[in-house]
């Protein structure tokens, strides 16, 4: 079959173009870093990486959810903390009160004390976080738990995350930890007013039943903390977890969609020398077929 000098000039045209787009898409992947930018680069690995993506979405929500969890469990070992610093203190009052040593006016002194001290129980137990919600008020976190005389007035819920299968993991502790709800436990806040009513009407027979009533609710404060720490063990360990898998993930889709430099430079490479070639051969056809350009 004979070829003619237009038909071989269509041919190197033709080569030269299919180089120089190899050369762009080589240059595209090596400046952006990425293999597969777009669904037609490579169908399956663009849409395993969209998969991948999702969950990564997914796993970083998640942990979003947990790291506020955590913030809001600090806050709240830090309220019951310096709950528990005031009960213990009520408590040193009360043991020194209820002493023979002690006259009615001593006590009444030691009655303010306590009653100054019952209002920064108050405080504490009233707590909020940074978004302005009430740490101790169970689901009516808007609405503040404890009134003036101490009473509990939230429920007993808790906020949960979604943790492995159908088990969830609270993120908050509710103001029935401070209150005879608990099992064994005292209405804690109550029981400081009761205290500092003891002490300045000289009542000695309210003070001395309030003693036991003290060790109860220091123990019942330190159990509620307990839960916070233990829960946000929990969730650091979570955390770390979810860390690991994060990187994994990250890796994975590195491994679909991002170049290798080493091998997309050697591309680039070759794929100019191509294209230098396909030039070379297209001058020396139009030079040999039109000797007189």
């Amino acid at each position: 079959m004979r070829i003619t000098g237009n038909r071989l000039i269509d041919l190197a045209a033709t080569s030269t173009t299919k180089n120089q787009n190899a050369v762009a898409a080589a240059s595209a992947e090596v400046s952006s870093g990425l293999r597969v930018a777009a669904p037609s680069d490579d169908p399956a690995a663009w849409l395993a990486a969209q998969r991948t993506k999702l969950r990564q979405a997914l796993s970083q929500g998640t942990g979003a959810a947990v790291a506020a969890g955590r913030d809001q469990l600090a806050l709240t070992d830090n309220a019951l903390a310096s709950l528990g610093d005031l009960v213990s203190q009520v408590r040193s009052l009360a043991i020194q009160g209820a002493s023979d040593t002690y006259n009615p006016a001593n006590r009444a002194g030691l009655g303010v004390q306590v009653r100054g001290l019952f209002r920064s129980a108050l405080d504490a137990a009233n707590a909020r976080d940074n978004a302005g919600e009430y740490l101790l008020a169970g689901a009516a976190s808007l609405t503040q738990p404890f009134d003036a005389t101490g009473a509990y007035l939230g429920d007993a819920s808790a906020r949960a995350l979604p943790g492995e299968g159908s088990l969830t993991t609270g993120v908050t502790i509710p103001g029935t930890a401070l209150t005879a709800a608990t099992p064994g436990g005292v209405d804690v806040l109550p029981l400081l007013d009761r205290v500092a009513t003891a002490l300045s009407t000289n009542d000695m027979t309210t003070l001395a039943a309030a003693l036991p009533d003290l060790a109860t609710a220091v123990r019942q404060i330190s159990s509620a903390r307990t839960a916070a720490g233990g829960t946000m063990n929990v969730l650091d360990q979570a955390t770390s977890a979810r860390a690991v898998l994060e990187q994994d993930v990250q890796q994975t889709i590195s491994r679909l969609v991002e170049s290798d430099t080493v091998g997309a430079a050697s591309e680039l490479a070759r794929a100019t020398q191509a294209l230098e070639v396909s030039r070379a051969v297209s001058s020396h056809i139009v030079a040999v077929l039109n000797p007189s350009t």
